[in-house]
């Protein structure tokens, strides 16, 4: 019962883990880092070969969309001071993290533009500052107001400069997207945001894919064909973004397989002892099986009979085992996800099953009583 509880309960939190919107798609994105492996570019010919790896991928059969990107959801992050009219400190507000990006960025990743427009091509390094920022985001910066052409300034030093102003350049947002997680699964606050790779940090970051179909199936050939692209000992790797974010379903992943094993198990060997139990019990009531068959009793009397004994025994030991799972239910609730230790639906789905494995394993000893011969069963010894 304790084990089959348990096993239930992470079952629903990794449920609850898959189905969470995440602002973005997974299975058909493929992450590529690149590794320098002490190849040392300067900063015209690292934005270069970023360059002529994202054109490499576009012209990939299979590949629908690609972007270039400084952060990875769960991974890596990269958070600014930021400088907002009207507000005193925007660290009291929360952490903002950015990431800096191409104009294919929204649609390889499925990130939903509200309103404005995404990073485009016209936003290169000599265009005006532009940035994306999330619903959230909006939202928390200015609430009420309409987002589009504020001004932000991003990596701000107040108080330090001109006797209090801000030397940092104005970045005016142009457009709103759907919320991500990007930090952890729970209540992420989804402050994000997203500024044109072309002018920010152009020199670093890597590149997403997304494929047609699933992604994985491609990994091979597009790291293949992006390595022709990476000069001497430098390397990519290519990690399917389902991988990424596998590494933080691991521990419900892990608690619903563990639970599941030795829940099964146990359930099987509590179905062949009380099989065996009952068993052994009608081969030592026989006589008064068959006393009870001479007297008139039906042989769905004597199945009745022993089923009800088998319940009543597997009841009890149902009862004990909700009292531990429930007491227990405190020390695995920081374990679950968006999940009561105390859920009803899987306590009582448990106990339905174990009564109905507790019906089977005495239905087939009753069966054998319901076949005494009474005269048989007389004469027993």
């Amino acid at each position: 019962m304790v084990l089959l509880v348990g096993a239930g309960l992470f079952v629903r939190s990794l449920r609850h883990v898959r189905v969470i919107p995440l602002g973005y798609d997974v299975d058909p994105v493929l992450f590529v880092e690149l590794n320098m492996r002490g190849v040392r570019l300067d900063s015209a010919r690292n934005v270069q070969l970023r360059q002529e790896l994202l054109d490499a991928a576009q012209g990939i059969p299979g590949v629908e969309f690609a972007t270039r990107q400084v952060t990875v959801p769960f991974w890596g992050s990269w958070n600014q001071t930021l400088y907002v009219a009207g507000i005193d400190s925007t660290d009291r507000l929360g952490e903002f993290y950015l990431n800096a990006v191409t104009p294919d960025y929204f649609a390889t990743l499925g990130t939903r533009i509200l309103r404005g427009r995404g990073v485009a091509a016209q936003d290169g390094a000599h265009a005006p500052g532009v940035m994306v920022v999330s619903d959230a985001m909006a939202k928390t910066l200015w609430p009420g107001r309409d987002p589009i052409g504020q001004c932000v300034r991003v990596g701000a030093d107040l108080g330090r400069h001109r006797g209090g102003a801000d030397t940092a350049p104005c970045r005016y947002v142009v457009g709103v997207a759907e919320n991500i997680k990007s930090q952890k699964l729970g209540d992420d606050p989804g402050l994000f945001y997203y500024l044109p790779a072309a002018q920010w940090h152009p020199q670093d970051g890597g590149l997403f894919i997304r494929t047609r179909g699933e992604a994985t199936p491609q990994v091979e050939t597009i790291r293949r064909r992006l390595q022709q692209n990476m000069p001497g000992a430098s390397y990519v790797t290519v990690t399917p973004l389902r991988d990424i974010l596998g590494q933080q379903t691991r521990s419900w992943q892990l608690g619903a397989t563990m639970f599941l094993a030795f829940g099964g198990l146990a359930l099987a060997l509590a179905a062949i002892g009380l099989y065996s139990v009952m068993a052994y019990t009608v081969s030592q009531r026989t006589q008064e099986l068959g006393v009870r068959a001479a007297l008139g009793a039906q042989q769905r009397d004597l199945v009745r009979l022993v089923v009800t004994e088998g319940l009543t025994l597997g009841a009890a030991a149902i009862v004990i085992g909700v009292v531990i799972a429930l007491a227990g239910g405190n020390w695995l609730g920081p374990l679950l996800f968006q999940e009561s230790p105390h859920d009803p639906l899987v306590f009582g789905f448990v106990t339905v099953m174990l009564l109905g494995v507790t019906a089977l394993a005495s239905f087939v000893p009753s069966r054998r009583a319901a076949r005494v011969d009474p005269m048989v069963a007389l004469r027993y010894e």
